[in-house]
C-alpha cells in the first residue's frame, strides 16, 4: 500500500532538499500551533471544557456536563493546578493541549514508517497534516477531542508496530481505546473503527477464529479501562457512574443537531478551505483500495480504521470544525502515500507536484498568518476583570463557564437546547429563581445570555445593573451612581463563527 521511494544516488542531493524543506515547514508550523493557541480568540465550547475540574470532585459523574465521560476534565485539571488566576489556566489549558497536537503529529510520523513509508514521506504526512485549516486552528482548542485522539493514534500505532495477532499488543490497544472513551463517549467512533478493521482484516484472511481472539483480547483492554474509571471515580457508587457513562449523553448525540441548522456547511467550509489537501486524500484512498488485497495485515487495518472512521466523522449529525481534528491525523498519511506516487512517475510530475506543496504551503501559512488577527485579548481581559470583582467564595452566572477559578450557579450551559428549555420553563426555572434573588455576584452577558428573551432581561435588569462592560452585579443598596461602564465587548461572533 505504501511506496517505498528507491533514493538513486543522482536524486539523493533531491532528497535531502525535500526532506530538509519539509523538517523547516514542520517546524515554522509548530511555532504557529504554539503561537495561535496563545492567541486565538476562545470559542463558548472551550470555556465550559475547560471549567469543569471545578466541579470535579463533588458529585463527578452528575455534576459534568451533559453527562459526560471525565476522562478530559482529569487532564484539565493540571492545567488549573499549574495557573495562578484564571487567565493564566485558560492559557496553561491551551498549551498543555497544544503538546497533545504535537504529541499526535509524532505518532503520525512513527504510524506512516510503521506503515513502510520511507523517512521523506513520513515527513510529508506530518507536514500535509499541519497544513489543514482544522488541525492547526483547532488542535489546541479546549475540548475532549484531542486527548480522545491522542489515545486513539496511539491505539492503532501499537497494533500496526507490534502486530495485529500478539495478546498484549491487542490488549493494550483495548487499553488506550478505553482511555479514549472515558475521555469522550464520541471515541465510540474510534472504537467501532479499530475492531470493525480487526475483524475484516482477519476475515479477508478466512480465519474466524483469528477474528474472535482478536475482538475478545481488543474488548478485555477496553473494559478494563471502563471499570478502572468506574471505580476510581464512583466508588460504592460505581453503577450510577457506568450507566451515565453510557446513556448519559446519548440524547445528545442523537438530537443535538436538531438544535441547530446548516451544520454541514462546515464539511463544505473545511472541503472548500483543503481542496488541494482532499484532492490528494481521495486520490490516495483509491491507490490503497486497489492494492488492498496484496498488502499485509498491518496496511490492511490502517485503511479500513480510517475508512470507517472518515465516514463516522463525516456523515456525523453535528459536524462541527472541531471533530474533523479525530480523523485527519489518519487520512493525513494517503495524502502523503499520494504524493510520494505522483513524484514517482517522471521529472515532469515530480516538478508538479512540488509546485502542488510550494502552494498548499503558501496559501496554509498565509491563512495562519491572518488568523493572528483573531485574537483574545478582549475575552481575557474580561476574564481578569471579573475575577477580580469576585471573593473566592462569590458565584457568577454566564451560561458559558468563563471563569474557571470560579463556580457558576445555577450550573447551567446555555446551548441551543437549554436556551430553549430555560425560556420554556419560564418564572418556574432555576435562573429565573436565582436572578430573581441576585444570587449570582456577577453576571457575564454575551449573545446567549441574550437569546433567553424578555423575560429574563427584565428580571436581570431589575436587580443587576452594569459595572464594566458585558459585566452586571448586584444592584448598589445605597442607589450610587456609577460610573460610565462604557461599550459591551463583542466577546464571540455568533454560532458559526469557528
Amino acid at each position: 500500500m505504501t511506496v517505498r521511494t528507491k533514493i538513486l544516488p543522482q536524486n539523493l542531493n533531491r532528497s535531502e532538499r525535500l526532506s530538509f524543506a519539509l523538517k523547516a515547514f514542520i517546524l515554522l508550523k509548530i511555532a504557529f500551533l504554539v503561537v495561535l493557541a496563545v492567541n486565538t480568540r476562545f470559542v463558548m465550547d472551550e470555556f465550559w471544557h475547560f471549567t469543569q475540574p471545578v466541579y470535579l470532585f463533588d458529585g463527578t459523574f452528575e455534576t459534568i456536563w451533559p453527562k459526560k465521560a471525565v476522562g478530559y476534565a482529569l487532564f484539565y485539571e493540571f492545567s488549573h493546578l499549574i495557573g495562578w488566576d484564571a487567565t493564566s489556566m485558560l492559557i496553561a489549558g491551551r498549551l498543555t493541549t497544544a503538546c497533545l497536537a504535537i504529541a499526535i503529529i509524532w505518532c503520525v510520523y512513527l504510524c506512516a514508517r510503521s506503515l513502510g513509508a520511507e523517512r521523506v514521506t513520513a515527513l510529508l504526512a506530518v507536514a500535509l497534516l499541519l497544513s489543514f485549516s482544522n488541525f492547526i486552528e483547532r488542535g489546541f482548542r479546549l475540548r475532549s477531542e484531542p486527548l480522545a485522539t491522542l489515545f486513539a493514534i496511539m491505539a492503532i500505532l501499537v497494533v500496526i508496530r507490534s502486530g495485529t495477532d500478539r495478546a498484549k499488543p491487542l490488549l493494550i490497544a483495548g487499553l488506550l481505546s478505553g482511555l479514549a472513551f472515558v475521555t469522550t463517549q464520541k471515541s465510540i467512533y474510534f472504537n467501532f473503527a479499530l475492531g470493525a478493521a480487526l475483524t475484516i482484516d482477519a476475515l479477508i484472511m478466512r480465519s474466524v477464529a483469528r477474528a474472535v481472539k482478536r475482538g475478545v483480547m481488543l474488548l478485555l483492554g477496553w473494559a478494563a479501562a471502563i471499570a478502572v474509571y468506574g471505580v476510581l471515580l464512583g466508588g460504592a457508587a460505581m453503577p450510577q457512574v457506568l450507566a451515565v457513562l453510557f446513556f448519559g449523553p446519548a440524547e445528545l448525540a442523537f438530537n443535538g443537531g436538531s438544535y441547530y441548522e446548516g451544520l454541514d456547511a462546515f464539511v463544505w467550509q473545511t472541503l472548500k478551505r483543503n481542496s488541494l489537501q482532499y484532492g490528494l486524500i481521495i486520490f490516495g484512498l483509491f491507490v490503497a483500495a486497489s492494492r488492498f488485497a496484496k498488502c499485509d495485515s498491518a496496511a490492511r487495518v490502517h485503511f479500513v480504521f480510517t475508512l470507517v472512521l472518515s465516514a463516522l466523522v463525516f456523515f456525523h449529525n453535528q459536524t462541527w470544525p472541531y471533530v474533523f481534528v479525530m480523523v485527519l491525523p489518519f487520512l493525513a498519511f494517503y495524502c502523503a502515500d499520494a504524493v510520494a506516487r505522483l513524484m514517482l512517475r517522471s521529472e515532469t510530475w515530480y516538478s508538479r507536484v512540488i509546485g502542488i506543496l510550494v502552494i498548499v504551503a503558501v496559501l496554509s501559512t498565509l491563512r495562519n498568518v491572518q488568523y493572528l488577527a483573531h485574537d483574545n485579548r478582549d475575552q481575557l481581559a474580561l476574564v481578569q476583570q471579573a475575577e477580580e470583582l469576585l471573593e473566592q467564595e462569590d458565584t457568577y452566572f454566564d451560561g458559558i463557564g468563563m471563569i474557571p477559578s470560579r463556580r457558576m450557579e445555577p450550573r447551567l450551559w446555555l446551548d441551543a437546547q437549554a436556551v430553549n428549555n430555560t425560556k420554556s420553563a419560564g418564572e418556574e426555572s432555576a435562573l429565573y429563581q436565582a436572578l430573581f434573588r441576585a444570587e449570582p455576584k456577577l453576571v457575564i452577558l454575551s449573545y446567549r445570555t441574550n437569546n433567553l428573551g424578555s423575560e429574563f432581561g427584565a428580571v436581570l435588569e431589575a436587580n443587576y445593573e452594569l459595572r464594566a462592560p458585558n459585566i452586571m452585579m448586584p444592584r448598589a443598596t445605597n442607589n450610587s451612581v456609577l460610573t460610565d461602564p462604557g461599550d459591551r465587548i463583542l466577546l464571540f461572533e455568533g454560532v458559526y463563527s469557528y
